[in-house]
């Protein structure tokens, strides 16, 4: 297998320097209430408010320990709740939102906090035997309809740069992409370059 030189870079840098970083994009919805329940109408799958042990039922190369214990420290903020599809005994899709913190992949020592009227979408995994069936732009409707009930007038989403098909889904939403913001570690140390004001200026 051939790497090319900016994987060689990247791969030395995390491994000698601890630096990793990626590219995120921002991006927010005014919610229409109408526009998404017409989005759901043919969206005919049980879904329900997960609980913890709901992820045992997962597939173990995404839910390994150190994600189980990240999903448990979510299960004990109240800000935070999952929901997913459970199909024959099997966790075949998993979504989050939070209703306080503006979740990055990297732990920060003061976290973004959202405004009272903001929502985020957090965290989506679809199994591979359930794909295909438009479960990430129907969970994108379902959650922005539960931030609506929540009382939350904006939703944001955060996407890495490079996940083409998760970020075509929240534009087919009614996202708009804001900008682009950088995050990751360096010297081991965590980091994000957001200036949240500056995007909440946007109108």
């Amino acid at each position: 297998m051939k790497y090319t030189f900016k994987q060689i870079v990247q791969a030395f840098l995390r491994k000698f320097l601890g630096t990793q970083f990626g590219r995120i994009h921002y991006l927010r919805l005014d919610i229409n209430v109408d526009n998404t329940k017409a989005n759901l109408e043919n969206f005919d799958l049980s879904v329900k408010e997960l609980v913890y042990e709901d992820f045992l039922l997962g597939n173990k190369l995404a839910f390994h320990k150190k994600k189980l214990d990240l999903i448990k420290e979510r299960f004990n903020d109240p800000n935070y709740k999952a929901y997913g599809i459970i199909e024959n005994g099997h966790l075949i899709y998993s979504t989050w939102i939070s209703t306080e913190r503006l979740g990055l992949p990297v732990q920060l020592k003061n976290p973004i906090s959202l405004l009272p009227h903001e929502g985020l979408l957090e965290d989506s995994y679809c199994d591979p035997i359930a794909r295909g069936r438009r479960l990430h732009s129907n969970m994108n409707n379902y959650r922005i309809l539960k931030l609506h009930e929540l009382g939350k007038t904006q939703v944001l989403a955060l996407v890495l740069k490079g996940n083409t098909p998760a970020f075509k889904v929240q534009l087919k939403s009614g996202f708009k992409k804001l900008g682009c913001f950088y995050c990751g570690k360096i010297l081991w140390m965590n980091f994000a370059t957001l200036k949240k004001e500056k995007f909440d200026r946007i109108s």
